[in-house]
């Protein structure tokens, strides 16, 4: 059956449409959860909306981090589309991605519908257009190749290319030409980049679409990757998340884009977290007297060198690095072969009071010294008696 989604306005070639994608709203890095700056920043984006002349939102797959999300993350979302949508009556576009549950994020959407608000979660979503004045905007989720088998009955479907070119193959029989089409999706396109919370769910390259499927589109608005610049081309484009979420995403923009259909042109828009991911690297004496260049508040991922020898080193730099997320040695190695040809230089005491030392950065006491003289003889006796 089709179903065609109809919204009026007299905008037609005017239309500017925010392009986002990736929000994962629940995402927490090491246990920290970023709801509180994903709240913050889904603000900002009502403010921007508010300023801006936007005439429709799209939202680009990944609304949540988990498939059953937090009951918190759901308010976080259901607060922005009810301003966006509600409030502000502004048509909004949503398909699922890898990170969403289909099911729960489509529940609904035959009544959200009629409020402007349409989401694209199945093949049978994807194969009519949501239809806004001169432009029809085709909203194709995150499908699995088994589930496309099954759809199309073709066992001969294996990948995510044979999958969306089977989509795609349907859509161009039933697209007007006359009309400016677009595809939203979320989906990983061959020869993009990728970073370690996408390349989590990424198996070799079974993942990868080939750009010329989406040849009869004038606009193809993707999420999945979470760089805008993971592929430069004329008609696609990556969104990009709203921020950072993983270590390797440190000098990534953030932010989201803006199409204006009238000047033909697609700008990105910044975002700035209320605390950023920064990562540096360094000894630990430099950490502590605060020498890395980094902002303390930041979440921060240090790595270090020298510190061997120090008692939970974790403890000891979050009192100066109250968001620090993660710490990872650098071992010289160097260092480690030269260590090891000392230590066979070494008597039993000596080892037992060097360990004592680099782990209580203290040195021990007389009745200590004679505990361990006593315990290495009567070790020594045995070894005899043996």
């Amino acid at each position: 059956m089709r179903c065609v989604f109809l919204y009026n306005n007299n905008r037609g070639e005017n239309m500017r449409i925010m392009h986002l994608g990736d929000l994962h709203i629940g995402k927490t890095i090491n246990q920290q959860s970023l709801l509180h700056e994903q709240s913050i920043l889904l603000n900002r984006l009502i403010e921007d909306i508010q300023e801006t002349s936007i005439d429709v939102i799209v939202i680009a797959g990944d609304i949540y981090d988990r498939s059953i999300p937090s009951r918190e993350a759901m308010k976080i979302y259901e607060t922005f589309i009810y301003e966006v949508n509600q409030i502000m009556k502004i048509p909004v576009l949503v398909v699922s991605g890898n990170h969403d549950s289909a099911e729960r994020l489509g529940y609904g959407k035959a009544w959200y519908k009629g409020h402007e608000l349409y989401i694209g979660t199945t093949i049978d979503d994807a194969l009519y257009p949501v239809s806004i004045d001169d432009v029809d905007f085709y909203l194709v989720p995150y499908i699995e190749p088994v589930i496309a088998r099954q759809y199309f009955e073709d066992d001969r479907i294996r990948t995510h290319h044979d999958t969306y070119k089977r989509i795609i193959e349907q859509i161009e029989q039933r697209m007007n030409k006359d009309r400016k089409n677009i595809m939203v999706s979320h989906l990983f396109v061959a020869g993009g980049k990728t970073s370690a919370s996408e390349r989590e769910i990424i198996v070799g390259t079974i993942e990868n679409v080939s750009p010329n499927l989406f040849n009869a589109f004038d606009y193809v608005m993707l999420g999945h990757l979470h760089t805008p610049d993971a592929i430069h081309d004329e008609k696609v484009f990556y969104s990009g998340s709203i921020m950072k979420y993983s270590f390797d995403e440190v000098y990534q923009r953030k932010g989201y884009r803006i199409f204006d259909l009238d000047q033909q042109q697609v700008n990105f828009v910044s975002l700035s977290p209320p605390r950023d991911l920064q990562y540096a690297t360094g000894t630990y004496e430099d950490a502590i007297k605060m020498k890395l260049g980094v902002d303390r508040n930041s979440y921060l991922k240090l790595e270090l060198s020298e510190m061997e020898h120090i008692n939970d080193p974790m403890f000891k730099l979050k009192q100066v690095y109250p968001y620090l997320l993660e710490l990872k040695p650098v071992i010289d190695h160097k260092d480690i072969r030269y260590q090891q040809k000392e230590v066979q230089h070494l008597s039993h005491f000596e080892l037992v009071q060097q360990f004592y030392i680099d782990m209580t950065e203290s040195e021990m006491d007389n009745t200590q010294k004679n505990l361990i003289e006593q315990l290495i003889n009567e070790s020594r006796v045995l070894d005899e008696t043996d």
